[in-house]
């Protein structure tokens, strides 16, 4: 089993082949994804394509919008941990997409499912750890 879960990690999509596809799609970003202060720096460059995705969410524009979370959507089951994790949490949990607005129906099912799930642990974190502050309180 351990060997069989091995292979499916190797065959995962590394940093070095994400940043390519990333820059390929998002040629306007190349300069700030390969920077000397954040190559190799998985969610630091993730954090940079988070901040071109958040423009175009200020600004609207939904085209690029629709390119960069359907390429979000095709990668994300397909990358290793490292990047899946940087994805959900660096990316998805840190976007500000208004509810209800047309940015929020471009999000796909799964995309969509992550940020309610991630949102969801986030609150629970906070309600716990208040009941946690009221109870030491006592």
């Amino acid at each position: 089993m351990l060997l069989m879960d091995m292979k499916n990690l190797t065959s995962k999509i590394d940093d070095v082949t994400f940043i390519k596809e990333l820059i390929g799609n998002f040629p306007e970003i190349k300069e700030e994804l390969l920077d000397d202060d954040l190559e190799g720096i998985i969610t630091l460059q993730i954090g940079c394509f988070k901040r071109f995705t958040q423009k175009a969410i200020d600004n609207k524009d939904l085209n690029t919008l629709r390119k960069c979370f359907q390429f979000v959507d095709s990668n994300i089951s397909q990358v290793n941990p490292e990047i899946e994790n940087a994805l959900v949490i660096s990316y998805l949990g840190k976007l500000n997409i208004p509810k209800n607005s047309q940015v929020d129906y471009l999000l796909s099912k799964r995309l969509r499912n992550i940020i309610i799930e991630l949102n969801d642990y986030y609150s629970s974190r906070i309600k716990n750890h208040s009941l946690k502050d009221f109870l030491s309180g006592l």
